[in-house]
């Protein structure tokens, strides 16, 4: 009733005719009845769905890389050095994309602790570089990128990534954070470690610090494993912290850490690998090869977190709403 009175205040003053405004009056209630009958309201685990379509996400990119490496490979016959060479190949869109939005996900995924939420955060950025910044190009690859394309493009990460952390700092301060937004030593200690590896393939980029091994790709890919490594570990952390007595749930600590310990050995046979490279030569495939278990493996820590945390949101949420009645109970 309110609005239609508005409406018509409106229409006065603009001067519209009695005809009008019954037409304008007319639009707007069947506008109404219709949003009343076919569009349903906002349901309360929208946000729980929210979180859970990102978990379930994060692995259809996995899936969608995988799948598209694998139809170039049979289609060429031939099977690249490594999976960033396949930014040079019909992958190249699928490669940058999913990167990009596997970045995203990390980046906006809370984790359940603070470090690791700092983790997810520098992994995420740093799979926004490792799409940006390819492998070293011969031949006509060079049609396909540019040094200057390359360097607007982590320009234009960092400046959108800087005006996110001022976003998310305003809209907190302006309406609260959901979580405490607490420090500890070891979180400060992540984000040195994260600044730092930002700082060295930036300057790596711009054709300092040579004597690190490898390209810049490889520091930028080298740094973001790490970080995904250190998320697992910590992530089993918090798993042995928060386990209540023993039950189904106590062998998810376990499990992250047996991955966490297969990754960091992968890991090291990726740098072992990219040393050999710069020593002399190596099997063709091989570092390929170290970099899909890598990845399978995370892809395997992936699906292992949602299922113990598939039904954690909607309990810490029912717990919330629980809290809220108790303490307005307690208020009356």
């Amino acid at each position: 009733m309110a609005s239609v009175l508005s409406i018509r205040r409106m229409a006065k003053g603009h001067g519209m005719n009695s005809v009008g405004m019954s037409m304008v009056e007319s639009g707007v209630k069947r506008l109404r009845k219709f949003a009343d009958e076919h569009v349903e309201p906002r349901r309360r685990g929208d946000t729980i769905d929210t979180y859970r379509n990102i978990r379930v996400g994060m692995i259809s990119l996995i899936l969608m890389l995988g799948v598209a490496i694998a139809i170039d490979s049979i289609e060429e016959g031939r099977i690249e050095s490594s999976i960033s060479r396949y930014y040079y190949t019909s992958v190249h869109a699928v490669f940058i994309g999913a990167l990009c939005a596997m970045g995203a996900m990390l980046m906006a995924y809370k984790g359940r602790s603070e470090v690791e939420d700092v983790l997810l955060n520098y992994a995420g950025f740093l799979a926004f570089l490792v799409a940006f910044i390819p492998t070293p190009v011969t031949g006509d690859q060079r049609a396909l990128t540019s040094p200057d394309w390359v360097r607007g493009n982590v320009w234009a990460a960092c400046a959108a990534t800087a005006a996110g952390l001022v976003l998310w700092f305003v809209f907190g301060r302006l309406r609260g954070y959901a979580s405490s937004p607490h420090r500890t030593w070891i979180g400060i200690v992540a984000r040195c470690l994260g600044v730092t590896a930002v700082i060295l393939v930036v300057v790596r980029l711009f054709g300092h610090w040579t004597w690190i091994p490898g390209s810049t790709h490889d520091v930028a890919a080298v740094s973001m494993f790490v970080g995904l490594i250190l998320v697992v570990v910590f992530n089993g952390l918090a798993a042995l912290a928060d386990r209540e007595g023993g039950g189904a749930r106590s062998w998810y600590p376990w499990a992250y850490a047996v991955i966490a310990l297969v990754m960091a050995l992968t890991l090291i046979g990726i740098v072992c690998i990219v040393c050999i490279v710069c020593i002399g030569p190596v099997g063709a495939s091989w570092l390929f090869w170290v970099e899909v278990v890598l990845i399978a493996e995370f892809g395997v820590f992936w699906v292992v977190q949602t299922l113990e945390l598939w039904d954690d949101e909607e309990s810490a949420a029912r717990l919330e709403r629980q809290h809220a009645e108790q303490s307005s109970a307690d208020g009356r």
